[in-house]
């Protein structure tokens, strides 16, 4: 006899809340019914995006990404995979990094990186003789090398090899980086991956920088042509959804988890499931799964916006000087510089895309009000040698003599998918990999992971 489809509830339309969500719904066999629940009115992947306005003609035109979701040769292979499955097409972009810190109206750059291996030697900032810039870039080559050496050869201490986790600040400190490295550019550089304060940034494990830097070195990054829009189109083909729907608990009841939820009217209402999915940052983990509460709150957490606008005060100069000095063929794209502005232990990075608006995320200066055209929030999940251990201890294997109320991943049918859902940095690719691994545990068939 053919057994009775199992009732499944996905909590959170982002990355890893989709993906599961088209797994289970294209499960060869034919297993799940599939519900989705998203509290804001539409679905989250691409909420916090922005379509473009022509002030001439009041016409909408180019997409903006919010956050950018560029992603790296060397680390993002599940969701290359996925890309290619889909059809999604990728570019290249030639970004031209400027890196510079306010100490007055104008970011005047102290050094300009042209990444993708495009542009050799770098651009030499206005203001900053011969001299002092081949002084720099001697100084920061042997950095960098030495730093990219340490990253290869020098291994991280962590809890399973040493008995204690070693933070970034204690790796520089064991490999004798030196300090004016750090803090105007391995700091800059990563907090713009991060999006997180210096001091937070030196907080987190040393392995998963020197993992990270170790598999993206010399590698591309890619961005979505067209938007993640498109992404979000493909994922969401024939979901089953309800928008507007604050969950407000999920708890075990019998053999079944119960999803109580709230509708835009303020009605509640609640639904017994197979298994539950959590597709949400940790601090709304805890907040609406109980057993986990004490443990999400040792995961950090950080409110981050970006800002599309025209206000150009702060980079002018810096921004003319870069397009002065760059040349490029009738068959390349123009470079987009992005320039990372540090002040009192923060970087923000403003990006000049090809639109002629600017994006600013995290901002850390005043931006004219009246030059302001959308302004995005989103919740950063951070990363810290606690929350490592915790993550790390929900995602484990139990072992025999384990006590039975430490709670893992799918106990009692309820699991957790997101970015950082694994050991490693909070990316995209954290999504891809929790979401297969529920898959596999409910031995589903991921289409994009088949051998070609």
């Amino acid at each position: 006899m053919t057994s009775p489809r199992q009732q499944v509830a996905v909590i959170g339309t982002g990355m890893a809340g989709l993906v599961i969500s088209y797994i289970l719904r294209n499960d060869p066999r034919g297993r799940f019914d599939v519900q989705v629940f998203e509290k804001q009115d539409k679905l989250s992947l691409d909420s916090a995006s922005h379509t473009l306005t022509d002030s001439k003609t009041g016409e909408k035109s180019e997409r903006l990404d919010l956050p950018m979701r560029a992603f790296a040769d060397g680390y993002y292979e599940s969701l290359r995979r996925m890309y290619d499955y889909f059809g999604i097409t990728y570019g290249s972009p030639r970004f031209i990094y400027a890196l510079s810190t306010l100490s007055n109206a104008q970011a005047d750059p102290y050094f300009i990186h042209s990444s993708n291996n495009h542009q050799l030697p770098p651009l030499r900032p206005n203001g900053l003789s011969w001299i002092s810039w081949l002084i720099e870039v001697c100084y920061l080559a042997v950095c960098y090398y030495w730093f990219t050496a340490c990253c290869f050869f020098v291994t991280p201490h962590t809890a399973e090899s040493a008995g204690t986790e070693e933070t970034l600040r204690q790796y520089v400190d064991r490999i004798r980086l030196p300090q004016y490295y750090v803090a105007n550019y391995l700091l800059p550089l990563m907090s713009s991956v991060t999006t997180c304060s210096h001091e937070a940034l030196m907080d987190f494990p040393a392995v998963d920088l020197v993992d990270y830097e170790r598999r993206t070195f010399r590698q591309k990054h890619y961005t979505v042509l067209g938007g993640v829009h498109r992404v979000q189109t493909k994922l969401s083909e024939n979901l089953t959804h309800t928008l507007g729907a604050k969950v407000t608990t999920v708890e075990n009841v019998g053999t079944k988890v119960q999803v109580t939820w709230t509708n835009i009217d303020g009605q509640s209402n609640s639904r017994l499931f197979d298994h539950v999915i959590l597709g949400v940052t940790p601090d709304v983990v805890g907040a609406i799964f109980q057993p986990l509460r004490t443990a999400m709150a040792a995961v950090p957490t950080a409110k981050v916006q970006s800002v599309v606008h025209r206000d150009f005060s702060r980079i002018l100069n810096a921004s003319q000087s870069i397009w002065k000095q760059m040349s490029w063929g009738s068959g390349e794209s123009a470079p987009q510089p992005i320039h990372m502005c540090s002040k009192d232990g923060a970087t923000e990075s403003i990006h000049e895309h090809p639109s002629s608006a600017l994006i600013t995320t995290y901002p850390i200066a005043p931006i004219d009000p009246e030059k302001v055209e959308y302004t995005a929030t989103f919740t950063r999940v951070l990363r810290s040698a606690a929350s490592r251990q915790i993550v790390n201890r929900i995602f484990g294997r139990r072992s025999a003599d384990e006590k039975s109320q430490l709670w893992r991943n799918g106990d009692g049918n309820v699991w957790l998918v997101g970015g950082w859902c694994w050991d490693g940095m909070v990316m995209l690719e954290g999504c891809l990999a929790s979401a297969t691994r529920v898959a596999n545990a409910l031995d589903v068939e991921v289409p994009w992971m088949k051998s070609s």
